[in-house]
């Protein structure tokens, strides 16, 4: 198992990205497609860096254009405009001897590099990590993973 049990993979996602931002304006941006009713996952911030920060999450791409509609640049908040881009999937490892083990995630992103899947954004719990890759990497990118973590 090597702290990972279950693996899954969800397609259709779109990953929505903020640069040169400030907290005020992701929890406007979320409260906005909040108050649109769309779904997001994967909420991945930055650093600040010279008080500024980027944002970056995932949603179904079934929301598209309620999320144009709630943040594009017509709408939503005043400020940073996202960057919003399709053809993606949400590949998901879970485990809960993963709290315990060291260089799971590790052990994933180099899989991944050697079957040559870029990864667009990564989010951590003590129990799972999402990998966003694009979509047409999903097959190559769950199978090989499944075969190191020896998930059938």
């Amino acid at each position: 198992m090597h702290g990972v049990s279950k693996i899954t993979s969800t397609d259709n996602m779109m990953l929505i990205s903020v640069a040169d931002a400030d907290a005020v304006s992701m929890a406007k941006t979320l409260h906005e497609l909040a108050k649109a009713g769309v779904v997001v996952d994967m909420i991945s911030q930055s650093a600040p860096m010279g008080g500024s920060i980027s944002f970056s999450f995932t949603a179904p791409y079934s929301f598209f254009e309620t999320a144009l509609g709630a943040i594009g640049p017509e709408s939503g908040p005043a400020g940073p405009k996202p960057m919003v881009s399709g053809g993606y999937a949400k590949i998901y490892l879970f485990g809960e001897e993963m709290v315990e083990r060291f260089g799971v995630a590790s052990r994933a992103l180099d899989v991944l590099l050697g079957a040559k899947v870029d990864i667009s954004l990564i989010t951590t719990s003590d129990l799972d990590i999402s990998l966003l890759v694009r979509q047409e990497d999903t097959d190559v990118a769950v199978e090989a993973l499944k075969k190191e973590f020896e998930i059938k």
